[in-house]
Formats: structure tokens, C-alpha cells, sequence
């Protein structure tokens, strides 16, 4: 008998709708748990339908307006983000910077942790998502790395890391050019700390990790399961925490640090197909996080990946989170993750 229990609750109501003369019309829902925390996502088969007015279509001009505007004045691009960009103390990083290929690893001006290095990840100011080559990436992710043994060294305290992307405004990103964020903290945030608390807890009572189960049942089942590449298990979340929800776990590493680098390019290649499969949807706005910890005695957590898509970029766009994701912290489907999934695996 399985560990892990997938659960969904349907209902079903009628409505009279008024664009089809009144109409009876019968509609149903669906409520999806999380096996692991618990949250809830809502689908509804109608939402299909009304999928161009949650996201719209993206406006080519107005996005090369953004473009156009906003590099003129860009830190990040040619040699400002080598000269005006913060750096480190020199006990922290020697040289006050990380560099590795493209990318550019610098202090935040405004820290929302204990280390919060800003990451540029290209020369290019704007990318298409298709454009996020796995070298792009890569190159970010080894940077944080870097960083991350470094605090290691110095800071026994350091044991929370996340690695996370915000790519243009409906993502909640400040700047147009390409980047990463990193928060490395002796407290975990409130997510990353549910997630580690739960998986903890779910060994001690199955004295088995919940993600290798996970891995086992997916597989298994076959409807949201993707690949395997190196390590990585691809997969979509059966109750996702954003639109298009796609994860990647680990089959046993927990620590951003300690991964290899054919782990790493493993990884960056998957967040780049990926990325082109967003754009394929009609997408251009996302967001990943990439969560990490410390060596630990607290068992059952692996490296967890998640990538969501957000609201396109049209005059008077809406925000794609509104009470239900924000006050009910439940998510609203409008792709199956097994539709999703069977899309998404073609670009494996």
C-alpha cells in the first residue's frame, strides 16, 4: 500500500448562464491536496476557456518599450555591474565579486536575509525564454554555489539556502536584465521551513524519505512523471503551488554545496527546457526557487527545484494571485499537471 496518498474531492453545481440564453450549464470542480503540506489547488475544466483573460497574450511592443527603457539605465548590463553593483567585504569574498562565465555574483543593496547576493546572469539585457541557454544558467547556479561553500567556511550558522529567479514585473522583479537571487540564513523561511519540518516528520514515520517515495510513486504512475536526467527527477505537482508547476528533486543530496558539477549542468539543462516549454504555452514571466540545506541530523529532505509561470506582460494586465492564492494560499489549475506533464516531455 502506498505511503503517499494522492486526494481529490469533486463537487458539482449548476449555473443558468446569461451568454447562452440562460442555459442550465452543470460544472465541476475539483480540490487537490498536496500529499506533503497539505495546501490546496482548484481546477475547474471551464477555466480553459477563460485562460486568455487570467493571463492575456503578451504585447510585443509594449515589452520593447520595457526593454528599450529600462536598459539605459541598467546596473547590471556591459561594465556597470563589474563597477556600480554592491560588494563584499573582503573576509566574505576576496574579491568582492564572483564571476563566472557571464554571470556575476554581488552583494544586494537591500538584504532581505543574512547573505543575499544578487546574480546577473548575462551580457544580454532582455532574453526570450527560449534564450536561457543551460550555459546561461549554469553559470548562475556554480556562482551561487561558490558563494555558498564560501559562507560555509565562515559561518557555522549559515544552513538555509535558496536560489530563486524572478524574471520581469508580474514575477516581482525590480529590473528587466536576467538574474538570480540567493538567500543563505540561520532560519529557514516560512515555506522552505514547512517543507523541511514535514519531510522530517514523514520519516519518522515511514523511516523512509518522503521524495525517494514520491520518485517511486510518480514513476508509477506515469500521468506526472517526466525523466530522470543524472540525479534530477523531473515531474509536475499533483497540487501546485503556481501556474504550470514544474519540479525537480534529487534523489538523495540535500545541499546545494555538495553537488557535483554534472549535477549542476543536469539541473541548468533541465530549468532551460523547461523554460522553451513556458515560452511554447505563450509565457514569458516566471519564477524558480531552488531549495537547499545544510548538512543536518534532519532527515528526509532532498534539493527540491519548483518553476511556475506568472502573469504575461499587456496594458492594464491583472495580477494572476488574487484571495484565493494569497489569503487561502490555494492555487487555481488551468493546465493539469498530467496535461502538462505529457506536453512538457517531448522537450526531454
Amino acid at each position: 500500500m502506498s505511503k503517499i496518498k494522492f486526494e481529490a474531492i469533486q463537487s458539482n453545481f449548476k449555473i443558468l448562464n446569461p451568454f447562452k440564453d440562460f442555459a442550465e450549464e452543470s460544472h465541476l470542480v475539483e480540490v487537490r491536496r498536496d500529499p506533503l503540506l497539505g495546501d490546496t489547488s482548484v481546477y475547474n475544466p471551464f477555466y480553459k476557456d477563460k485562460a486568455k483573460f487570467y493571463f492575456g497574450v503578451c504585447d510585443a511592443e509594449l515589452v520593447r518599450v520595457l526593454v528599450e527603457g529600462s536598459a539605459k539605465n541598467c546596473i547590471f548590463c556591459g561594465e556597470s555591474v563589474g563597477k556600480i553593483t554592491a560588494q563584499y567585504p573582503p573576509d566574505v569574498i576576496p574579491d568582492g565579486r564572483i564571476r563566472v562565465g557571464e554571470a556575476t555574483l554581488f552583494a544586494n543593496l537591500y538584504g532581505a536575509g543574512k547573505y543575499h547576493p544578487v546574480i546577473s546572469l548575462s551580457s544580454a539585457h532582455f532574453l526570450k525564454l527560449s534564450e536561457f541557454t543551460p550555459e546561461l544558467i549554469g553559470d548562475g547556479l556554480r556562482a551561487a554555489q561558490k558563494f555558498l561553500n564560501m559562507v560555509y567556511v565562515k559561518d557555522p550558522s549559515a544552513l538555509y539556502s535558496v536560489v530563486s529567479a524572478n524574471y520581469l514585473f508580474p514575477a516581482g522583479a525590480s529590473l528587466v536584465h536576467p538574474h538570480l537571487q540567493m538567500l543563505v540564513t540561520p532560519m529557514a523561511y516560512s515555506y522552505h521551513e514547512r517543507i523541511i519540518d514535514t519531510s522530517l516528520t514523514y520519516y519518522q514515520k515511514n523511516n523512509s524519505s518522503y521524495y525517494s517515495d514520491l520518485i517511486e510513486e510518480e514513476k508509477k504512475n506515469g500521468s506526472r512523471y517526466i525523466v530522470q536526467r543524472g540525479g534530477w527527477h523531473w515531474l509536475t505537482a499533483f497540487s501546485p503551488m503556481g501556474s504550470n508547476e514544474v519540479i525537480a528533486v534529487h534523489e538523495r543530496e540535500c545541499d546545494l554545496g555538495l553537488l557535483s558539477e554534472a549535477e549542476l549542468s543536469d539541473l541548468s539543462g533541465g530549468i532551460s527546457r523547461v523554460l522553451s516549454f513556458y515560452e511554447s504555452l505563450g509565457h514569458l514571466s516566471f519564477n524558480f526557487s531552488l531549495f537547499s540545506v545544510r548538512e543536518s541530523p534532519k532527515k528526509g529532505f532532498h534539493c527540491l527545484l519548483k518553476m511556475i509561470t506568472r502573469q504575461n506582460l499587456y496594458p492594464n494586465y491583472r495580477n494572476d494571485d488574487y484571495f484565493l492564492q494569497k489569503m487561502l494560499h490555494s492555487e487555481l489549475i488551468i493546465n493539469t499537471p498530467e496535461e502538462l506533464a505529457q506536453k512538457l516531455k517531448a522537450y526531454f
